[in-house]
Order: structure tokens, then sequence, then C-alpha cells
């Protein structure tokens, strides 16, 4: 599993752990050169993280600290694959502190800091996170799936992608995991295992659902154009990271950059989007409600998840296959309030069906528990995809996330795929404007004008005004099915 934010988290507090540690041994060594001052001015360890006489605040010196290792890399496992750059990146980082320190002291003009203190802090603190990055390097080596692996498919199928599999197993299996190669259409010299194929760019969609694609490498020349443009295309649109070995100029923007992987520079060709400051806004505002109305709602989230365990066998929680931003499936998280495999019942069901289109709905639907009736009326099912959203596989506020089936054979109606298409550009939310305006008692064709509508017209001021609405239809429970 994929797991950046908890890599980062763990660095970051291993990184704030070394840096406290450094202080109190640059205290301890500091007062035991000068131990006159324990009885001259009485320095306390804790005085040092406010302002003081003798070291810029360690308030201040420690967020900068982590901000300068966050900007040299040392909270991204992809560019840590060598005990040599560690230590390199980690030293810049303390030469970053130590140009603020002099900043600090040309500013504060009447303080006059203690060089012997802060030379101290800034050395040990140098040594401290280099050792606890090292020793961590090495324990993310001996374990069998490191926590923030991404997992990269190779597109080609000649030398240059079996040296670039050989290149990635020997100095990043740390950070990337080949699950196999893409290879080209029209290839008649294939180098590589029958038995690591994965398919050709017709069967992507399906490869990237099936493995949980992070990146594809292109790797050959030999290649069409226009399939190399196609893989360009639905790597932008699946929200993967595409690189490319230098010797395959021009397949998509040239607004390039470049990546290293393995000690290797390849050439980083996902220039189409990126994030606005809107977007990381929105996201930042979804983490946050999500982080105190999940604290809030804990009572009845428990109380909800008791109530199935008691009242139905089976699991709490139903998670099934949807689609999200750019077509990528991803697991949905709904308390469950139907009986269990309720899935295996719907065919007997579909001439019951009441939604037109695309869409399963009954009112009186038999698969429903008791309990389901009560959580289903007041939105309670929804709440578990609180996680989905602190996953990032959803906001709080989108087009609502489709089941996998209701989309097969989209592709044969063209109104209806372009539906599909412009809403995949956002990632689907737990409510929208379905939810503001009818849930349930919608046609299809009304959904659809209404993601349209939404896609068209985002912003942060509508995002808003949904989520205002979202609690008075909640509570009228109109319109849920």
């Amino acid at each position: 599993m994929h797991r950046p934010w908890l890599h980062s988290l763990i660095l970051l507090l291993l990184d704030a752990g070394a840096l406290l540690l450094a202080l109190w041994a640059a205290f301890g060594f500091w007062v035991w050169h000068d131990p006159q001052l324990e009885y001259v001015v009485q320095v306390r360890l804790w005085e040092l993280f406010l302002p003081n006489p003798w070291i810029p605040p360690v308030l201040v010196l420690l967020p900068a600290w982590l901000f300068a290792n966050r900007l040299q890399g040392l909270l991204d496992p992809a560019r840590l694959e060598s005990s040599i750059r560690i230590a390199s990146s980690a030293f810049r980082s303390t030469l970053y502190v130590l140009a603020l320190v002099v900043v600090l002291q040309f500013l504060l003009a009447d303080r006059a800091f203690s060089r012997l203190l802060t030379l101290a802090f800034l050395a040990l603190g140098f040594l401290s996170v280099t050792t606890v990055r090292l020793a961590f390097f090495r324990i993310q080596l001996r374990l069998p799936r490191p926590m923030a692996v991404q997992n990269v498919a190779i597109y080609g199928s000649g030398p240059e992608a079996r040296s670039m599999r050989e290149r990635l197993d020997r100095y990043a299996r740390h950070a990337y995991e080949v699950v196999g190669y893409v290879v080209p259409s029209d290839d008649e010299t294939r180098r590589v295992p029958d038995a690591e194929v994965l398919g050709t760019v017709r069967d992507f969609k399906a490869i990237v659902n099936r493995h949980d694609l992070h990146i594809v490498i292109l790797a050959t020349r030999e290649t069409s154009r226009a399939e190399a443009f196609q893989l360009v295309r639905l790597c932008d649109q699946m929200g993967l990271r595409i690189l490319e070995m230098p010797f395959t100029w021009g397949f998509a923007s040239p607004r390039l950059s470049f990546a290293s992987i393995g000690g290797l520079q390849l050439i980083d060709l996902q220039t189409l989007s990126y994030p606005t400051a809107a977007e990381n806004l929105k996201r930042t505002f979804d983490l946050v409600a999500v982080l105190f109305g999940g604290l809030t709602l804990m009572p009845l989230l428990l109380a909800a998840a008791a109530a199935i365990r008691l009242t139905s066998p089976g699991p709490v929680l139903y998670v099934s296959p949807r689609v999200g931003r750019g077509g990528r499936h991803f697991p949905f998280y709904k308390f469950r309030s139907m009986v269990h495999h309720a899935e295996t019942l719907r065919n007997g069901l579909e001439p019951r069906n009441e939604a037109d289109g695309r869409l399963f709905k009954m009112r009186r639907d038999p698969r429903i528990t008791p309990v389901g009736r009560y959580i289903r009326r007041w939105s309670i099912d929804e709440l578990a995809q609180l996680w989905n959203v602190i996953r990032g596989d959803m906001n709080l506020v989108g087009p609502r996330p489709l089941p996998v089936e209701d989309l097969v054979g989209i592709e044969r109606d063209p109104e209806a795929a372009y539906w599909f298409e412009l809403r995949s550009k956002v990632k689907p939310g737990i409510t929208g404007l379905w939810q503001v305006s009818g849930r349930s008692d919608l046609t299809f064709a009304d959904m659809v004008a209404l993601d349209i509508q939404y896609v068209q017209n985002w912003s942060l001021w509508l995002d808003l005004q949904i989520l205002l609405k979202t609690v008075p239809a909640v509570l009228r429970g109109s319109g849920a099915a």
C-alpha cells in the first residue's frame, strides 16, 4: 500500500525528536564547558525555546529546520536512494538554519547569542538527523515492502526496459516496486519475461486499476508516436506520473522537468496540470473540517457501528469499487445499510429499478435492513466516507462517485461518455449539487446537468454554499433512497 503521508509523518517526528535530543546534548555540553552558568544566571533548558540571550528561540529554529529538511527532499523517499545523498541533504539543511541564525543575529542587534551553544546545537543537530535518517534508510531496505513504495510500470520490452528494471531493483527498491511491463502494440522483439507483461496501451486503464499504478516510465525507442501520445494522455487523465528516459524526446509538452530515480536522471512529462492554490486550499479545508467534524461525530459513528453489528450479520462497513478522478478506481466506504452480500441479489431486482439512465434505485429495496433505513434516511451511512477524504480519494464536495458496474459500456453513449469525462476532471465528493437539489428524487438527466454545472462553475464559494445547504437537506430527509 502506498502510504507517503505516513512515511513523511514518521520522518518529521524522527527529525523533531533528533533535534530535541541534539538541543539537550548541546545544552549539557555548554553547561559542562561553562559550569559557572549554573550559579550566575541559572539557565534552564526550557528557556531556550523562548526568546533568550543565549540562542535564537528554538521555537523558531525547530520549524525552520524541519521546513529546510522538506525543501531538501528529506521527506521524500524517492530522493533518499543513498547514504551520501542523505548526508549531503542534511548538511544543506543545516547551512540554511545557520544562515537563519546569522540573519537573526543581525536583526536583533541587542542580542549576543552564545557561539558555543549555537554551533554545538547546529553540529549535533546535523549529526543526529543524519544518524536517524541513515538508520531509518537501512531499516527500510530490510522491510519486505517499504511503507511509501510506489508501484511502477515500465513501457517497453527491449534491453533499455530490462536495464531500467534492474536499476530500480538495485538502487530504489525502498521507494519503487516494478509490477511489470506495458509493451508496445507492434512489439516483435520482446526481451522481457512473458510472465511480467501486463498488457498493451489498449489495456492501460484496467492495468492501472488492477495494480494501483503510480508511475509509468517510458523506456523504449520502438513505439509509434500515436501510441506514445495515447499513453501520455491516459497517464494525465488518471493522475499518474510519467517519466521518460532521455533518448525519447518529443511525446508531450515542451515544459519538461527532470526527476531522479535510482541515481538516473529521467524526464518528467507530467506537465499538463498542476494543483492550483484554490485546490490546495480546498484540500486543506477538507482535512481540517474532517478532523474536527470526525471528532465531534465520533459518538454517532460508534453508535451506528454498534447498531449495525448487533442487528445484522456481516461487516460494519460496506466497501465497493467506485470510479474517481480520471477514471481511477478506489475503495468506497459506507456504513452497511443492506444485508450482507446484497450485490448478489441485485440482478433479480433489476426489473423493479425505479431510476432511469445508468442508476439503480428502489424506494422499498428489500435488501435494506431496519437499521439501514434510518441511517440512509439521515445519510449517516455516508459518514464513513470521511476516511475516503483523509485518504485523498474524495473531497467533501463534488460529484457523487458511481459504482464501476454502472459505467460499463458508457463509451457507446456519446452524451454519457462526455458527462463521465467531464465529471472525472474533479474528485468525487461526499455531498454535492445532487444532495442539495433533490437527492434520489432527481432523474438521471437532472444529475447529468448538475454534474456539468458543478464542474464548469466550480469555486470555493460554490463548495461553501453546498456545504451550508447540505445540513438542512439531510435533516429534512427528503429524497433519500
